[in-house]
């Protein structure tokens, strides 16, 4: 066998009949062994069989399909083309499904034959089987020979069928984890697991509070909460940035057009005298384009004509013009010119050379729009500089923000051609902060002044929405107020509480909670379903809400 008859191509199950022909005739070898997936759609039309039929053998191959699909073999058999069920078998041409034809004629013009003797796999011996030996593989899944009585063998040549090790390895680990798994369930359903979730109401009351502070800002300042005086801190955040865009100025660096006039000048009765000169430097104009002249222009001392009043006077010499502006609009032939400042003064001429040259230059509607990105940014470092306060442990007071003077540097520089800009920033932002901790302790103070009794405790100090306003600020002190609304309720030990309905039913610890003072409507949840006790403390949830069954703030 030649080695040119040597390859095999695996057939994916959404392959088009497109890319099976496109592999077929990109194949080096002459003899090409499709294997076929089950349910390969693509081959069960007779059209795409006489496609791929056609086209094999325009490129001068032939092609066995490795498949047993029933759908399939008939229609190979009416085109004649080879099929073969794997790759050990011999290929053949199924019969037709046309009653007493026999299989479509295979092409003799060609220098490729197929041997119906020769199983496909010494056809193409380079073929890569899946187990990577050179033993055949069922492409499709064929149903199992039946003996003749109907029954399965049970025994092979009279010998006992002997036990699997590995099968009963295998059930053994698979026994242990599932005994590892079933201990691991039952330490984190005894230790882990139960929980339990209490709620009760509390006979609350809302205080709104608004307190006037005293900040100081000095290292090593004390706190005074009789006298609501808090340390505070002036934190400072330096924060760069930058903005990249696209450059949309344009520029013109194309020629500008060069070219010369003649002028005349037409002077009227009673001033009839010699025009004056025309200076260097002239602007002239046509068609909305400027020029400017390069020379002085000088008029004949006598008319050269005369009509009526008037009379008109030639320029000594042709005057040169060049464009103020690159660009072929300033090109012009024959065209007459207004002279700027000059009414008595008519140019007639032409100019060329003018061309253009568009580019990307950097305009200031560009800086202008990287500095409005930029700027949009300042809440970004407002949220940065709070958290920063926060983490110190004190409390921002929002109305100190101040973002400072902020310092821009443009590359390149604006009118440089370029075809972007980036301009970065440089700002330092400020805020005044009060420490916590003094605030926490000063709303307490007022608490007390404000509330009868000592059975009353602060179940929420509002700090979390509260409004801080900068009234004054000067050198190391300033003047802030706070407005909050404090949510007053019964002084309860919640550990206590805890420990006290340890290990009760839920109905009996119901029954403790609604006996303390100043709770009511006591609800207790334990879980999950195979607990029935409250477990220990640790594991106990104690939610305080307000009367109307809403939740205290944080």
């Amino acid at each position: 066998m030649s080695d040119k008859a040597k390859d095999t191509i695996y057939i994916d199950v959404e392959e088009e009949i497109t890319g099976i022909i496109s592999k077929v005739q990109n194949s080096s070898k002459d003899i090409v062994a499709l294997v076929l997936p089950k349910r390969a759609s693509v081959l069960q039309s007779v059209v795409n069989m006489k496609l791929l039929k056609r086209s094999a053998e325009q490129a001068g191959k032939k092609v066995v399909l490795i498949t047993s699909e029933s759908k399939i073999l008939p229609l190979a058999g009416a085109v004649g083309v080879f099929v073969a069920s794997n790759l050990t078998s011999k290929p053949y041409v199924p019969p037709s499904p046309m009653s007493g034809e026999s299989p479509a004629p295979v092409s003799d013009s060609e220098d490729v034959s197929i041997d119906p003797e020769t199983p496909v796999s010494e056809l193409a011996p380079d073929a890569k089987f899946a187990n990577g030996d050179a033993e055949g593989i069922e492409i499709d899944n064929t149903k199992p020979k039946v003996p003749a009585d109907g029954k399965s063998a049970k025994k092979s040549g009279g010998k006992l069928k002997v036990p699997s090790f590995s099968k009963f390895r295998k059930r053994l680990l698979l026994g242990g984890v599932a005994l590892v798994a079933l201990i691991a369930f039952l330490v984190w359903a005894i230790a882990f697991a139960p929980n339990a979730q209490v709620t009760v109401r509390a006979n609350t009351k809302d205080l709104p509070l608004n307190i006037e502070l005293r900040a100081d800002k000095t290292e090593g300042a004390q706190a005074d909460p009789a006298n609501k005086e808090v340390r505070a801190t002036t934190s400072e955040l330096v924060k760069e940035d930058s903005e990249t865009i696209e450059a949309t100025g344009e520029k013109n660096n194309g020629k500008k057009a060069d070219g010369s006039v003649s002028m005349t000048s037409t002077k009227c009765a009673p001033d009839l005298d010699q025009p004056s000169n025309v200076p260097a430097g002239t602007t002239l104009s046509f068609n909305g384009v400027a020029y400017t002249t390069k020379s002085a222009t000088s008029f004949s001392s006598s008319p050269s004509s005369a009509s009526g009043s008037c009379a008109t006077y030639d320029a000594n010499n042709s005057t040169s013009i060049t464009a103020q502006s690159p660009g072929e609009n300033a090109n012009t032939s024959n065209s007459n010119f207004s002279v700027s400042g000059r009414s008595d003064v008519d140019a007639e001429g032409s100019a060329s050379g003018g061309t253009d040259k568009i580019v990307k230059i950097v305009s200031d509607i560009d800086v202008r729009k990287a500095k409005e990105r930029i700027n949009s940014k300042q809440n970004t470092a407002q949220d940065e500089i709070e958290q920063q306060l926060t983490q110190s442990g004190f409390t921002a007071v929002e109305d100190s923000f101040d973002a400072g003077n902020t310092k821009y540097n443009v590359t390149p520089s604006v009118g440089s051609e370029s075809k972007e800009v980036t301009v970065k920033s440089t700002t330092t932002y400020k805020m005044l902060g009060v420490n916590t901790d003094d605030i926490k302790k000063v709303i307490e103070e007022e608490v007390k002044n404000q509330e009868d009794g000592p059975s009353q405790s602060i179940l929420s100090d509002g700090l979390n929405s509260a409004n801080f306003r900068i009234l004054s600020e000067s050198g190391e002190s300033a003047v802030v107020t706070v407005e909050t609304t404090v949510v007053v309720g019964p002084d309860v030990d919640e550990e206590a509480i805890k420990a006290q309905i340890a290990g009760k039913k839920d109905g009996e610890a119901e029954e403790i909670l609604n006996g303390i003072s100043g709770f009511s409507d006591a609800q207790v949840d334990i879980g999950p379903f195979w607990v029935t006790s409250i477990p220990e403390a640790s594991k106990v949830e104690f939610i305080v809400q307000q009367a109307d069954g809403q939740s205290i703030p944080e």
